[in-house]
């Protein structure tokens, strides 16, 4: 097992304590654990799959219509002040249910820039290995490829989607997840994971974390963990949460703020005759460049939004997705106030897009309108979505430079704490429109190394 224990005793002691189970989380579990560490993993949410962290796409045989409403279901609101942000409480977190996008950030426009060129294209390159991305999954759909060309023939650059699944041997879609990272070490004895298991705080002395604490919310009984290293990677919302109620946040001031979070567009439209004869399914995607600061996605896909009518024939739907950044601003944030019923501080949310992503979210609602228009007839009228919807939101424990305005730094270490390590999209600091997972694995992948050097030592 991935603790040591004596009975009766209420400390756990291991290598390695990680607070998350989404796939940042498992990212870092598996390779410490590959590398010979002991890893405790816990997580507040239940196991809902035999296979820790199954993508229930792999186990729920349902209608996009019905998925969506898995998807709403499994959403908890974080905040009466943005509706639309959710995390989901359960081992695999989003993973469980995401759309498994994985595109690389644009090199100079979404990219990082606390790495040199050669070492981010290392780290993306190891991230899309781990979660299987792959940009073929539907190349043989002749409505995608002729859908890319008529599109691409009047100046876009429209691509195959990049999405983390694999096809088995007949055929079937097996979409990435926390149970296809963890899956090389769920049977090994230095790997502990923990449902029902909240982790309210941690406990600081001098540079130095020493303990943690940890509640069983099945038995309600309480424990200590003591280990060598501890990482958060709880989501950008609950990580900065233990954080805060760890008492931390004195020293960090940028703790919760430059929160960054996705503007999306949103319609969905009935293609047109020429290309309804056209057989297979489409996943196409337009990434950002100089002048076009928004990603376009174009297919159809079960969020928890979007749903159809049931009487409608939804074959030759397809949705058309558009999303830009609202751009890293110190006075966009999460602050914490008063506890809620289960003793954490409560989340709220102040996020002002700033009147330069207005104009960037205004061009991007009117190329949409005129895509949408070339391919088909509206079924759902275009419309602008609540902030949150995305859930992508990032940049509340983001890395940098300095103390002053970032809160880790290059290897995901929090300043002035010698081990404690942050994953997820909280730590990236750019305004990305792309979807967030591949970068947030990238900077897990590099915090991984400070965490085994630091092991070793």
């Amino acid at each position: 097992m991935g603790i040591d224990y004596q009975q009766d005793s209420t400390t756990l002691r291991t290598d390695v304590l990680i607070v998350g189970s989404g796939p940042i989380g498992a990212i870092y579990a598996r390779k410490l654990v590959e590398a010979g560490y002991k890893v405790l993993m816990v997580d507040a949410g239940a196991q809902e799959s035999e296979i820790p962290g199954e993508h229930k796409k792999n186990i729920a045989d349902v209608s996009l219509n019905d998925f969506s409403s898995i998807i709403q279901n499994d959403l908890t609101p974080l905040s009466s002040t943005m509706p639309a942000a959710s995390a989901t409480l359960a081992i695999g977190g989003m993973s469980t249910h995401w759309t498994c996008v994985t595109p690389i950030p644009h090199p100079t426009l979404e990219a990082p820039k606390l790495f040199t060129q050669s070492k981010w294209n290392s780290l993306i390159s190891e991230a899309q290995d781990l979660l299987h991305t792959t940009s073929t999954t539907f190349d043989t759909s002749t409505r995608q490829d002729n859908l890319k060309n008529f599109l691409n023939a009047s100046g876009h650059s429209f691509k195959s989607t990049p999405l983390a699944c694999q096809k088995s041997e007949n055929g079937e879609i097996i979409y990435s997840s926390t149970s296809s990272i963890l899956s090389p070490i769920l049977s090994s004895k230095n790997f502990t994971l923990l449902p029902n298991h909240l982790c309210p705080k941690i406990y600081k002395q001098d540079q130095k974390i020493t303990s943690a604490s940890l509640t069983s919310l099945s038995t309600n009984t309480h424990f200590s963990v003591v280990a060598e290293q501890y990482i958060l990677a709880a989501g950008a919302v609950l990580t900065p949460q233990i954080i805060y109620n760890s008492n931390m946040s004195q020293t960090l001031p940028a703790l919760g703020r430059y929160l960054t979070e996705r503007m999306v567009t949103f319609c969905q439209i009935k293609l047109d005759k020429k290309f309804s004869g056209n057989a297979g399914e489409v996943n196409i995607m337009e990434g950002v460049s100089e002048g076009k600061k928004w990603v376009t996605v174009i297919n159809r896909e079960a969020h928890q939004y979007g749903q159809l009518p049931e009487d409608l024939d939804c074959g030759d739907v397809l949705d058309v997705r558009c999303m830009s950044a609202v751009e890293p601003d110190v006075e966009n944030r999460v602050e914490f106030g008063e506890k809620g019923s289960d003793g954490m501080p409560m989340p709220s949310f102040k996020v002002s897009p700033s009147n330069a992503d207005l104009k960037v979210a205004a061009k991007m609602m009117l190329e949409m309108q005129s895509l949408a228009t070339s391919l088909g007839s509206f079924v759902t009228e275009p419309k602008i979505m609540p902030l949150g919807t995305a859930l992508h939101l990032s940049g509340t424990t983001r890395a940098g430079e300095s103390v002053e305005t970032s809160v880790v730094d290059s290897n995901s270490k929090v300043w002035g704490v010698d081990n404690l390590y942050l994953g997820g999209c909280g730590v990236i600091a750019e305004g990305m429109a792309c979807q967030p997972t591949l970068t947030a694995v990238g900077y897990a992948l590099q915090g991984v190394e400070g965490v085994k050097a630091a092991l070793s030592a």
